[in-house]
């Protein structure tokens, strides 16, 4: 087994966001003040802190910012989840809120009145965002969970906004009041009900043990600390999570307020244990937290825009997950049947010191499994992709091609025709004579099909994939289903228990290498 590894720099920005949170935000501002600490402690801890707190803040908002202009180009470059009716306005605004966060940075401070343009930016992409999925193919259920998690920062912006706009006499507008109190429990609801509405799995495939555990252990603590130092945590809130008014856990709103952060907290686990998609969504939680409801400082706004980046991107790739009629087969059923595969294909008629071997490779959601054999004194490649359980591609070579163009090809004459034409072979079009062979493929190039038994094998076996053959020296196969959600089935329905499904790839390989042998033969 061979895994790569790469950094995750969306996973290196919540370590940093937390550790900045932890240290300039609650720590600083504790020792600052003194909360219930000795000191000797505050002493002692504010001359760490002291130099420690500043320093993450800027390293925390340079990732925040190369972070953002990273992904936010790739996604408009993609094309992935903003349509192209909004990109150009996207792009618009996400230049704005890189200048104004870079601004901020390089000068150390922000006006007032900058820091109101940020939040406005960050609104109108959370809205935009938001907007995008709702246009997507994600489940109902995920888009109002986005949704729920994107309004609490663009009504506390629109509130900033008209607390800014004042009237003579009239001080602060009623609405800004109104539009702070329905973010905040926009907040709480979304908490609530995200168990429910961000898992994109269906309810009979969640993993529910390890994120109930992680979720009433932390709420335990929680109900625990609220009831000895709620003065300590009323504290932290305020200075970490930009909470003003933490309700206490006896009344009506603070049961809401802990049944909010039980469900945050339940979701979170189980989107980051999963892989892929659901991760990154499980991170872009964690990044909307470490936000806070009511940034203070550009880091803050950043982490909230690149979490609600990060929910909407990380929903979207995980989508495929509730489609129920996708074929998926577990882990370890299809370790066995790649076992039974690899042992089946090699006749052993390979070289002496060369044995077969499979090998896999996992990355994220991605999973390429090759088998390396030897069938009928051929060398015989296999190579399998599976995406969220599902076979994608299924790619097939018998003997050595080398660099030299293929001699011919078969394909249904449907999927040529859907072809560019910089991307189809430039070779005439054959035809074999038995008029239902040639009405469903196209045979273009030389392709030895004159008997009618292996011309049967081959219809029955060609599915929606392409073969390619190269006169005399290899034959090669691909059958791909990108997203593995569409097209033809593989050649076995998602039942790899039992012989049949190893047959079938055998018969595929035994008819591959019938073409290469037949072409070595056959005159044009």
């Amino acid at each position: 087994m061979q895994r790569p590894r790469s950094g995750n720099l969306t996973a290196a920005l919540v370590a940093f966001g937390a550790l900045e949170l932890l240290v300039n935000r609650i720590v600083a501002h504790l020792f600052s003040s003194g909360v219930a600490l000795t000191p000797a402690a505050t002493t002692h801890g504010w001359r760490f802190v002291g130099d420690a707190g500043p320093l993450l803040f800027y390293l925390t908002a340079v990732l925040a910012l190369g972070l953002f202009v990273a992904a936010l180009g790739g996604l408009l470059r993609r094309g992935e989840l903003y349509p192209r009716t909004i990109r150009f306005s996207v792009a618009v605004i996400g230049i704005v809120f890189a200048l104004f966060s870079a601004r901020a940075l390089v000068r150390g401070q922000m006006p007032p009145r900058h820091f109101l343009f940020l939040e406005l930016a960050f609104a109108f992409l959370a809205m935009l965002t938001a907007a995008a999925l709702l246009s997507s193919k994600a489940p109902g259920r995920v888009k109002a969970g986005v949704a729920l998690f994107s309004a609490p920062g663009v009504f506390h912006a629109f509130a900033l906004l008209l607390s800014n706009w004042r009237v003579e006499g009239m001080g602060l507008s009623l609405a800004a009041v109104t539009l702070a109190t329905a973010g905040e429990w926009a907040l709480v609801l979304a908490g609530i009900v995200a168990p429910l509405t961000l898992s994109p799995r269906p309810f009979a495939e969640r993993r529910w043990r390890l994120p109930l555990a992680v979720a009433a252990s932390l709420t335990g603590l929680l109900v625990i600390a609220l009831s000895v130092r709620f003065d300590l945590v009323q504290a932290t809130v305020l200075y970490g999570l930009r909470i003003a008014d933490l309700p206490r856990v006896g009344t009506l709103s603070g049961v809401a307020h802990v049944a909010a952060f039980f469900g945050w907290c339940y979701a979170t686990a189980e989107l980051v244990a999963d892989k892929g998609g659901m991760r990154l969504a499980g991170y872009g939680l964690v990044l909307l937290a470490l936000g806070g409801y009511e940034p203070g400082s550009q880091v803050e706004i950043s982490l909230s825009l690149l979490g609600v980046l990060a929910l909407a991107v990380g929903e979207l790739r995980a989508a495929p997950y509730a489609d129920r009629s996708a074929i998926r087969v577990p882990t370890a059923a299809w370790r066995a049947y790649i076992g039974r595969l690899v042992t089946a294909v090699a006749d052993g008629t390979g070289p002496e010191d060369v044995r077969p071997e499979a090998i896999w490779v996992e990355d994220g959601e991605l999973e390429i499994n090759r088998i390396h054999a030897h069938r009928r004194d051929q060398p015989v490649s296999i190579k399998m992709r599976r995406r969220r359980g599902a076979l994608i591609e299924l790619d097939v070579t018998v003997g050595a091609a080398g660099k030299a163009l293929p001699d011919g090809s078969i394909e249904r004459h449907r999927r040529w025709l859907a072809r560019s034409p910089e991307n189809r072979l430039k070779l005439e079009r054959r035809k074999t004579g038995d008029s239902a062979f040639d009405q469903k493929f196209s045979i273009h190039g030389y392709v030895p099909l004159g008997d009618e038994e292996l011309r049967r094998r081959v219809a029955r076996q060609q599915s929606d994939g392409v073969s390619t053959l190269w006169r005399g020296h290899a034959a090669h196969y691909v059958l791909s289903h990108p997203g593995g959600d569409a097209g033809a089935p593989p050649p076995f329905a998602g039942k790899v228990e039992g012989d049949a499904p190893v047959a079938a790839i055998v018969a595929l390989v035994d008819t591959l290498a019938d073409l290469v042998a037949a072409s070595a033969v056959e005159p044009e």
